[in-house]
């Protein structure tokens, strides 16, 4: 209990600093605070936004990082006064017309959100396939690239390495075996919260659903480690794997899930929003509705980023920040092109993921 406590902190503060952040930046960026204008001092913003100063000045150092201010000792914190970024030309590889409207609403606004961050920074935008990205770093058509691994072998990425062009890699949940900067959400926290929330002594057993894909095998496996450790024994889980590529196929599935439930205490959990939305439909068509008896939590968080399966946000779970998400990876991809050194390394940067209680579970 005293570690989700200590988690749930973190991540608490970790929002209030994001939030300071994105006031500021914004203040900057729009020219509200001009070149040379101080800037609060931790004391006064922490004051000003109700947090403590521990929060507050991780938010400064924030923009010290991101080259938007400078901090001095005896006078305080300024605007700097040459923030303005180069004018680089940047590739952006998406693959959104492959994917069902529930990745769509997740990946677009993390699209859009870099995007609009990139015009912020006086970067031009060109959007690439994912399969372009290996000839666009080796004829060094742009300055960086913001994509997603796409199964490159060793030779290749060896050589779009030593090009010094930074890449940076998203969409997994996970460390990716390449030489390039990495920004994944880190879901272990929330998923977390989400397991010790659950009543031992309300539910006989857990049903885990996922999908045959590498994101969903981990959290699959995360969730599987976390019900061991808050007392679920084997012969006391299901797992029922799902076709991601052929949705109109599972209904079977969740209709089997459903009975299971009503014969028996279970709790659910799924590896994605998409999962949990065709259960929940088959609950009401049931007339059960879930977040009592039968309880749900899902891994995703997608109904913040504009899915909408009913009429208001109804899953429970864990699941991604996609604006921190991509502002994490703009600000990696700003940091590789303004000091190209560090491109010799590769960088990883982890998002805190959320949890947010609905109606489905607790």
């Amino acid at each position: 209990m005293e570690g989700m406590m200590d988690t749930t902190l973190k991540s608490k503060n970790s929002q209030k600093a994001s939030n300071i952040v994105k006031v500021l930046r914004e203040q900057i960026l729009t020219g509200m605070l001009k070149p040379g204008t101080r800037i609060m001092s931790a004391r006064e913003l922490s004051r000003h936004f109700q947090v403590s100063q521990v929060t507050a000045n991780k938010a400064l150092l924030q923009l010290v990082e991101d080259k938007l201010i400078v901090r001095n000792e005896r006078s305080g914190s300024f605007v700097k006064k040459n923030w303005q970024a180069k004018n680089h030309t940047i590739g952006f590889a998406d693959n959104l017309d492959v994917f069902g409207p529930e990745i769509q609403a997740s990946c677009g606004l993390y699209r859009d959100t870099c995007i609009r961050m990139l015009y912020e920074n006086n970067c031009s935008v060109r959007f690439l396939r994912k399969d372009e990205i290996p000839d666009a770093v080796l004829e060094r058509d742009f300055d960086g690239i913001l994509g997603y691994y796409a199964g490159w072998d060793d030779e290749l990425m060896a050589r779009m390495k030593k090009t010094g062009i930074p890449v940076v890699l998203g969409r997994f949940d996970f460390v990716l075996n390449t030489p390039f900067h990495q920004v994944l959400p880190d879901i272990y926290g929330a998923v977390y919260e989400v397991f010790h929330r659950i009543d031992r002594k309300q539910f006989d057993g857990l049903i885990i659903i996922y999908e045959d894909h590498d994101n969903c095998l981990y959290r699959r496996d995360i969730a599987l480690k976390l019900a061991h450790c808050i007392g679920f024994e084997e012969e006391n889980i299901e797992l029922f794997k799902a076709s991601h590529l052929e949705v109109e196929m599972n209904y079977p599935l969740w209709q089997d899930v459903s009975r299971r439930c009503r014969l028996g205490r279970k709790f659910i959990y799924t590896c994605g929003d998409n999962m949990a939305s065709g259960l929940i439909r088959v609950f009401r068509e049931s007339g059960v509705e879930l977040g009592k008896e039968i309880q749900l939590a899902s891994c995703g968080n997608l109904e913040d980023c504009g899915y909408r399966p009913f009429e208001e946000p109804t899953i429970t779970g864990a699941g991604t920040n996609y604006e921190e998400y991509a502002m994490a990876a703009v600000r990696l991809l700003m940091r590789g092109l303004e000091l190209p050194e560090e491109n010799k390394f590769s960088q990883i940067t982890r998002v805190p993921a959320v949890y947010k209680k609905r109606k489905t579970a607790f």
